[in-house]
């Protein structure tokens, strides 16, 4: 079965992208194959100027593409720790410390847990650890899925701090999300997909400023 078909998706480097429709429309299977992680059929998948289509996940994540994925996927019996190690296995290891330094920074809650296995973390802070361990493999774009899924809103907040702070440093991310409210607050791009087809894209302004226009395309709520 494919998910994903006719999809004309193209990310502005150095913005947000938040790519929205209902369940089943497709989303997560777009940045599994991204990722690598999915197979395509036809048409191509363009970095800048490359054509990585048919290269493996590894070689994508060398060429600067990190997914955080839907559910979070941790390494439940790793430490906190031991996952960010993980996340930077395709860098060199000299990196690993100052990588996880940085993690820190971001996400403090981490720091604070470091020794503690993922497993035992709550909601909220396995997603920042989720995202934390793609950034260890220090991504040029960054694949989100499904940031505030089951979250408390407190951590969703830390969450959408993080990545507003990291697109400010120049970092390209896509945002699949649940919450259109949320992900138009940040995103600069749109793309709604609809039974695995591009039904709607633009500036985030006018996904904003226009009224009716998300329950036209998305059949989402507000």
């Amino acid at each position: 079965m494919r998910a994903v078909q006719g999809l004309d998706l193209a990310v502005a480097g150095g913005g947000i992208t938040a790519l929205l429709g209902a369940n089943g429309a497709g989303k997560s299977s777009t940045l599994l194959c991204i990722a690598g992680l999915v197979e395509v059929h036809e048409g191509r998948i363009l970095l800048g100027d490359r054509d990585i289509t048919h290269l493996s996940p590894m070689d994508r994540v060398r060429a600067g593409i990190a997914l955080a994925p839907e559910g979070r996927r941790l390494f439940s019996r790793l430490t906190v720790r031991e996952n960010l190690v993980v996340g930077g296995y395709s860098r060199p290891a000299k990196k690993t410390a100052k990588a996880i330094d940085r993690v820190v920074a971001i996400f403090s809650r981490l720091g604070e847990r470091l020794d503690q296995l993922a497993g035992s973390l709550s909601g909220g802070e396995q997603q920042m650890l989720a995202i934390g361990r793609a950034l260890m493999a220090e991504p040029e774009l960054l694949l989100i899925d499904e940031l505030s899924l089951g979250l408390m809103p407190k951590a969703v907040d830390i969450c959408y701090e993080a990545i507003t702070g990291l697109n400010r440093q120049g970092l390209t991310i896509v945002l699949v999300e649940q919450s259109t409210q949320r992900a138009l607050e940040v995103a600069d791009q749109v793309c709604v997909l609809e039974s695995g087809r591009t039904v709607w894209k633009g500036a985030a302004d006018q996904a904003r400023s226009e009224a009716g226009l998300i329950d036209m395309f998305l059949g989402l709520k507000k």
